[in-house]
């Protein structure tokens, strides 16, 4: 039964207790959590409501649930029924979150109201009764505050773009060699900023300028050594026998060696925008035409002529080979090391990187038998992980098949489904190790994808099928476990079934809730 907020005057009944969730986005600052929890302490002294929970996202985007530790808190409380509330009382719509897909919004708001907990807007003219007007007003509301997030992203997105072009440093990491200096808006140097400081005034700006000098000489030894036919692989042990390390302080590697001799920033070019990432979506690397350049816009740390002859040779090096040279090349290294592996092949500047070999000859694995080479160690796990993504795929078709069959629109992208364009879903096959006295363990051997539901499927090597599935919102597991026991915690338990129809359930539920909000 929804809540009754309409006050009663001179009544003694015990008030109702509810919490209040805020939250804060940098965007959005007038609306201060003080602000908001003073607008839902009010509203609940006039409805006769008892706050005895509050939730808080401070400096959080309302774009995606992820990295709001307060409504992640707030749901988990809800679903596992710790929940001592009958409401959430919430300063307005856009404060539960600018969810670009309005569904999504109304999901956890669907959540709480299958849970007996009603999500009350106290800023809003309209009651969350669930009435055709409530429901209809929510939608637009939720559509507003979404396009919101997408004009202000526009604005955002212009604004930087044009400073680009003028030479001012966009991004919080310089990089080794730099220092981002702050000036004002007349060009005055003001104070160099560390790595992750921010600018005070609207009206400063940031520029590049060399570091310390010992850095400067280091990234044009660099250059120099690739000059002289020296990979980045070697380039870095150089360093790191030196006793150098990173602006990172971390030790070299191949990567940091190849970031600095492409960064056009140390020939003195600003560059922008050669990825982007647009509102929650994905980082998408962007065509060159799409790049924001800027000559001569920083002191050059290596000359011009030195850059774009380093850039000859990175060229020359990253020319097409085919399979047959690669595999050439492989057997070659693997008759002078009398072994081949991912560190072997990474130090030989012969060859690609073993990412790259991985993904042109379908594993490691498929590669070293293509040359003859067979780890001993590893020929069995090697072929669990075979049969392991066997059995990935063959549950990610079925499961797509089983929700077609019910009703939704499925969509697959690599391993992930979009149900309804609604939410996401994905499959991790894990695996059950020899039992440990009587405790057997299963492992994940893959990383999870980042989807809203993930299934972990228990299986053993060589058994018919797996055995169970463990059924994983992303809103109530916001790290996913490593290992599945026998005998696992209550909250984990919950979410165990002996089947995949539960996935067909929530594919209902979820189009039930997409026709309430229109």
């Amino acid at each position: 039964m929804p809540v009754s907020t309409r006050p009663v005057p001179g009544s003694s009944a015990l008030p109702v207790f509810v919490a209040a969730y805020m939250r804060m986005s940098t965007d959005m600052q007038q609306y201060s959590l003080a602000n908001q929890k003073a607008a839902i302490a009010a509203y609940a002294a006039d409805h006769l409501m008892s706050i005895v929970r509050e939730y808080r996202d401070e400096g959080r985007s309302g774009l995606t649930i992820e990295h709001r530790p307060g409504l992640t808190a707030l749901m988990e409380d809800i679903r596992s029924g710790r929940a001592a509330f009958e409401a959430v009382l919430v300063l307005d719509v856009s404060r539960w979150g600018r969810f670009q897909n309005t569904d999504e919004r109304a999901f956890y708001e669907f959540m709480c109201w299958r849970a007996g907990v009603q999500v009350l807007y106290v800023g809003e003219s309209f009651e969350n009764d669930q009435s055709p007007f409530s429901l209809v007003f929510k939608g637009i509301k939720r559509a507003m505050a979404a396009e919101y997030s997408r004009e202000l992203s526009a604005k955002v997105s212009a604004g930087q773009r044009r400073l680009a072009r003028m030479g001012y440093r966009q991004g919080a990491i310089a990089g080794y060699g730099l220092r981002r200096l702050l000036v004002s808006a007349d060009g005055e140097a003001k104070f160099l900023l560390a790595d992750g400081d921010r600018k005070s005034l609207a009206s400063d700006r940031i520029i590049l300028v060399p570091g310390p000098p010992e850095e400067v000489r280091m990234v044009r030894w660099i250059f120099e050594q690739y000059l002289d036919g020296n990979g980045c692989s070697e380039i870095a042990r150089q360093l790191n026998r030196k006793g150098v390390l990173t602006h990172r302080g971390k030790c070299w590697v191949y990567a940091t060696v190849r970031t600095i001799l492409d960064s056009e920033k140390y020939a003195g070019r600003a560059v922008y925008c050669r990825s982007s990432k647009k509102l929650a979506g994905r980082l998408t690397q962007n065509p060159e035409t799409e790049w924001v350049r800027k000559d001569d816009a920083y002191e050059p740390l290596v000359s011009t002529e030195m850059f774009n002859a380093v850039q000859i040779r990175r060229v020359s090096m990253r020319r097409h080979l085919t399979n047959v040279e690669l595999l050439d090349r492989v057997r070659c290294l693997y008759r002078e090391r009398g072994r081949l592996t991912a560190p072997l092949i990474d130090a030989d500047p012969r060859l690609l990187s073993s990412q790259v070999l991985a993904r042109r000859f379908g594993g490691l694995t498929a590669l070293y038998r293509l040359v003859g080479f067979t780890p001993l160690r590893h020929a069995r796990y090697a072929d669990i992980r075979l049969w392991l993504s066997r059995w990935r795929e063959s549950l990610t078709d079925f499961a797509a098949e089983l929700l077609e069959d019910s009703g939704s629109i499925v969509q697959r992208e690599g391993w992930q489904l979009k149900v309804d364009g609604a939410w996401t879903l994905s499959f991790v096959v894990v695996h059950g190790s020899r039992p440990a006295g009587n405790m057997q363990q299963w492992f994940n051997h893959r990383k999870a994808e980042d989807t809203d539901i993930v299934v972990f499927a228990r299986s053993v090597y060589g058994e018919p099928g797996p055995m169970d599935y463990f059924v994983l919102p992303k809103v109530l597991f916001p790290e996913f476990p490593n290992c599945f026991y026998t005998r696992n915690k209550p909250m984990l338990e919950s979410c165990r079934y002996g089947s995949l129809s539960i996935l067909r359930d929530l594919a209902r539920l979820s189009r039930m809730e997409s026709q309430l909000c229109g």
